[in-house]
């Protein structure tokens, strides 16, 4: 306990500072140091650092928060990016203050670990005094707590902006915060407060519509493009309009100083009463006493889609024989990790970035992300911005009113975008598209609208944007070929596909790959033989994903029974194959096999292959094959 003396010196300390106007703009900050004496006993010049919890004790931290860590990516990555120039970390504690999701430069790593600021750091103000994440805990708003406000001599060199991010029914879930441990001010940290404030509502937003993806969900915003879930309030109701969870600004926005909105029914608040009319709306507001307000209500995922539909969906994936999801991350744990994240941040229509070579099978993760988050089938939409010219590019993506230039259709088109709308839009090779079309790219993913060729008024789209490359795009922005801000926009969720010879699990893949072979041929499930099997482990697999499929499927199709050696092995890049046949004869004896299990049906033929019809006639003709003919 601390003397009497040294208290009441203590509190002269705390009391001079408030005259000298330290603390006396900052609400709550002069109530904290008095927290810090008169409660928790603390001391300015006997705090120790932070304790730091051990990798195992984070790690269940981090488990009931899942979905928030996961969500939080994006927009940490974009604080991170802005700020780090100035020195900045940017970390995302637990509502107990413990530093969960962390970043900083290297050029930072020593100053944060002598003031303490690390991952798994606790910075809760009965243990580190008046802090930022501290003060944010008690007075859940967004804050700064700017050098010698800290309680903690030590911490009087830090400058820390924080924001609180609220989870269900209102309770606090987080804090994210940005620290420097340069000299800084209010003005500076009046700029970061409104970054911050902007995040931590678009996490906040993202995580209510990720809790409550299974009921219908009512927006608010000042603006009807609905361009920023920053600018939004949400909440979540039942079937017959009573609200089941509601994000802390929808609470002020409907009851400022009354009771929980929860139970209540939406009909009881003026302009609400008839809420369904909201449904794919945004351009009827209502007043309110604080101002105008736009509402769009968002049905629970998967109603739209009907159960004959999402039957359609999945059988038409089962049809498409391109890697599954379950092929692409086999028992790779990293790969595991990414994917699981994309699931998530593709549900609420965050951008992702997917990198890999040319197989590794981005084209097929993309699509089976549509799938499993909802989408119908004909609303996934790809194009390769590499394989298209690059003027013909801006009328593919945004489409042209007609008689917009020499040799446009007399219909026009509706372009790419507008197909994809409702749904995915999948960009293949990203890197390649020209800057000025990056600019309208980005335009669109801000702004939710474009104006397509030729025409005068936008046209509104809203979809899932997943970009791809096997380029770096990082070293595309830094010569100039790619732009930054769309790269941070992407950057933030990367998902990285490893080549397959770089894969732990490539054993296992093989033996998946073949399974699924044989299954689609109708075919016991095969083995392989022991030099096959070598020759198979050791390959390089150039064509990854992609060349795996085929070489499964072409040794499946040539294996006679159950037992595949090498002379049912296609040829193998770089691979000597001694008792490889003829390539006539592989071929023949593909087309075969192929004919008999349909019946001689040339159309089911060439549908198992993958083969147009025309291609599958000449082929037969070629090689001199028919239907034999029927025995009297």
């Amino acid at each position: 306990m601390h003397s009497a003396s040294h208290s009441r010196g203590l509190h002269a300390a705390v009391e001079r500072r408030v005259v000298q106007g330290s603390l006396a703009d900052q609400h709550g900050l002069a109530a904290s140091w008095e927290r810090c004496l008169t409660v928790h006993g603390l001391s300015p010049e006997r705090m120790a650092k932070p304790p730091v919890l051990t990798a195992a004790e984070i790690k269940d931290r981090h488990a009931p928060l899942a979905d928030l860590l996961a969500l939080s990516q994006g927009e940490l990555h974009r604080l991170f990016e802005t700020l780090s120039p100035q020195d900045y970390v940017v970390m995302l504690s637990d509502a107990q203050g413990v530093a969960l999701a962390f970043r900083s430069s290297d050029s930072v790593l020593d100053a944060c670990s002598a003031a303490g600021v690390l991952p798994g750091s606790i910075w809760s103000e009965e243990l580190q005094g008046t802090n930022g994440v501290g003060l944010c805990i008690q007075e859940q708003r967004p804050l700064s707590v700017v050098m010698h406000d800290h309680f903690a001599t030590s911490l009087t060199g830090v400058s820390c902006t924080v924001a609180p991010i609220f989870g269900a029914a209102g309770h606090l879930a987080g804090v994210l915060d940005v620290t420097t441990l340069r000299a800084s001010d209010r003005s500076s940290q009046a700029m970061a407060l409104q970054l911050v404030a902007a995040a931590a509502r678009r996490i906040e937003n993202m995580y209510f519509a990720r809790r409550n993806a299974a009921h219908a969900q009512l927006r608010f915003s000042r603006h009807g493009d609905f361009c920023d879930a920053a600018a939004e309030a949400r909440l979540a109701f039942d079937g017959a309009g009573r609200i089941l969870d509601a994000t802390p600004a929808a609470q002020r926005l409907l009851v400022p100083h009354g009771e929980s909105l929860l139970g209540q029914p939406l009909s009881q608040f003026p302009g609400l009463e008839s809420w369904s009319r909201f449904v794919g709306e945004a351009d009827t507001p209502v007043e309110f006493a604080s101002g105008r307000f736009f509402f769009r209500v968002e049905e629970p995922r998967g109603r739209r889609a009907t159960t004959t539909g999402a039957t359609v969906a999945r059988k038409k994936c089962d049809d498409d024989q391109r890697p599954t999801v379950s092929d692409i991350v086999g028992g790779d744990d990293e790969v595991l990790a990414s994917v699981t994240i994309a699931r998530r941040l593709v549900a609420h229509r965050v951008p992702i970035f997917l990198h890999g070579e040319t197989g590794t099978g981005k084209s097929a993760l993309a699509r089976a992300l549509h799938l499993d988050t909802g989408g119908l089938p004909e609303r996934f939409v790809a194009i390769n911005c590499a394989a298209i010219a690059p003027e013909l590019i801006e009328s593919e993506l945004f489409g042209y009113r007609p008689g917009a230039f020499t040799g446009a259709l007399r219909q026009g088109s509706r372009g790419r975008l507008l197909e994809a709308d409702g749904g995915m839009l999948f960009l293949d090779e990203i890197g390649d598209m020209p800057l000025g079309l990056q600019t309208r790219l980005l335009q669109v993913l801000s702004e939710g609208e474009f104006v397509p060729v030729g025409a005068i008024q936008p046209v509104r789209v809203q979809f899932a944007l997943v970009a791809a490359s096997l380029h770096d795009l990082a070293q595309k922005v830094r010569t100039g070929h790619f732009r930054e801000d769309l790269y941070f926009r992407l950057a933030g969720a990367t998902v990285r596909l490893p080549a397959l010879n770089r894969r732990t699990d490539r054993d296992a893949l093989i033996q998946r790959m073949l399974a699924k072979a044989a299954d689609e041929f109708g075919r016991a499930r095969p083995t392989l033989q022991p030099t096959a099997l070598r020759t198979l482990g050791a390959y390089a697999w150039p064509g990854n994903l992609r060349e795996l499929q085929h070489v499964t499927r072409y040794a499946v199709a040539m294996a006679p029974d159950c037992s595949i050696g090498m002379e049912h092995l296609p040829p193998l890049a770089g691979v000597e194959l001694n008792t490889t046949p003829s390539p006539s004869d592989s071929r023949r004896s593909l087309l075969e096999s192929a004919l008999k299990r349909s019946g001689w049906n040339v159309a089911g033929a060439a549908a198992e292959l993958r083969i147009s019809r025309a291609t599958m006639h000449r082929q037969m003709r070629a090689l001199n094959l028919s239907r034999p003919k029927k025995q009297d």
